[in-house]
């Protein structure tokens, strides 16, 4: 039975690649922030998942209005019809800045900034060192939900290989926007169904320029792309949030290849310092011989190389064994060990709050307690509090 994603991976790699190249989006070169409540922040942490909330009911009333009048006039401008409009996207969305006092107040009052770091993970790239797998799941708990399709199981997921991807700012008014027209006019060559999903594709990263102290990038996710040919899925991929009677559509996302996570037998070890180069091979050869664990060892400078105290271990059924033996192997050097297909989740920044020590220290009592967060930092905001 196929998959049922609206793309096959080598298709997926083939248009980002493309994007890439025509710069119709801009890549994050540095970590990015969600700002939230305390509330969310547990369900994110304790879940490994995000809810992705429909566009047409986040917190500014002209979302998705903006992009689809911006998209149009640019079209129209480089005579290129705008053949269909219609997309259905949720979203996460991201701030460049960490301790930004407009996103604590509007967003996270005494609340949590999460640190995520994309870059060493961008897939298309062909210098990734790995690829962030992002996939929505159905509404159930049982875990065989969460898994990609075998051979015989229906694919109950729907996936997409995707990247946050900056914000498009605009005045919008009647003239057409400079930086809207020069991202039509690049996707001019491409092939017309291209064209149309490139066009449709910009409207929900086009916000007003009012917003543009946040440098906001997002996450999307358009379900219409994602159930193709599947409609009967939106029912079990919904979750609604009663806001004051409103029931506001979400989508729930998860992060990493969950049947690579339980069937790959060899884990790489991925690292940029040659000082490591001799130990990590007598890791290897020591895991091999005490627990017929496979290791495979990489270094190399790429194109979003990681820091000389940072490792990253790809996905594989032995990860968390792999983790635990490689902190204790490397306990004396100060190394931050990370895990691909979880969140990359870097460092987590305690809001203005009375009671920021009590509440950092319950985070840091937290993450002990998960294999693949261990390292990561916890921070309490510069900005003080104001009573």
């Amino acid at each position: 039975m196929k998959d049922k994603w609206s793309l096959s991976d080598t298709e997926q790699r083939e248009m980002n690649d493309e994007i890439e190249q025509l710069k119709i989006f801009h890549l994050p070169n540095e970590p990015l922030y969600h700002y939230t409540s305390r509330e969310i922040f547990w369900k994110i942490i304790e879940g490994e998942s995000f809810l992705a909330r429909h566009i047409l009911f986040s917190n500014d009333s002209e979302e998705n209005k903006i992009g689809k009048e911006e998209i149009k006039r640019a079209m129209e401008t480089a005579s290129i019809p705008l053949v269909d409009s219609d997309a259905l996207p949720f979203m996460i969305c991201f701030c460049k800045k960490d301790d930004l006092l407009s996103q604590w107040r509007g967003y996270a009052k005494e609340g949590i900034a999460i640190e995520f770091d994309f870059t060493k993970g961008l897939y298309g790239s062909k210098e990734e060192f790995s690829s962030y797998y992002c996939y929505t799941v159905m509404n159930g708990e049982d875990d065989k939900e969460y898994l990609f399709k075998t051979d015989d199981a229906e694919q109950l997921m729907t996936g997409a290989i995707v990247s946050p991807y900056e914000v498009i700012y605009t005045s919008h008014t009647d003239a057409t926007d400079p930086e809207i027209t020069k991202r039509i006019d690049s996707i001019k060559a491409a092939s017309e169904e291209r064209r149309q999903q490139y066009a449709v594709s910009m409207i929900p990263y086009i916000k007003n320029k009012k917003f543009d102290e946040e440098e906001e990038y997002r996450l999307i996710f358009d379900m219409r792309q994602l159930i193709a040919g599947e409609e009967r899925l939106l029912a079990d991929k919904y979750v609604y949030l009663d806001v004051d009677g409103i029931k506001k559509p979400n989508i729930r996302v998860k992060f990493g290849n969950q049947y690579q996570a339980k069937n790959e037998p060899a884990v790489t070890i991925y690292y940029t310092d040659d000082k490591l180069t001799d130990l990590l091979k007598k890791f290897k050869e020591k895991m091999k011989q005490e627990k017929k664990i496979k290791l495979r060892l990489i270094n190399k400078k790429r194109k979003f190389p990681m820091e000389k105290g940072e490792i990253l271990l790809s996905e594989g059924k032995n990860q968390e064994q792999i983790c635990f033996d490689l902190r204790r192997y490397l306990y004396s050097m100060n190394v931050k060990i990370w895990c691909d297909g979880h969140m990359p989740i870097r460092r987590i920044i305690i809001g203005p709050s009375k009671d920021a020590e009590l509440m950092k220290a319950s985070v840091e009592e937290y993450i002990k307690t998960k294999y693949w967060m261990k390292d990561i930092e916890v921070n309490i905001s510069k900005i003080p509090l104001r009573t």
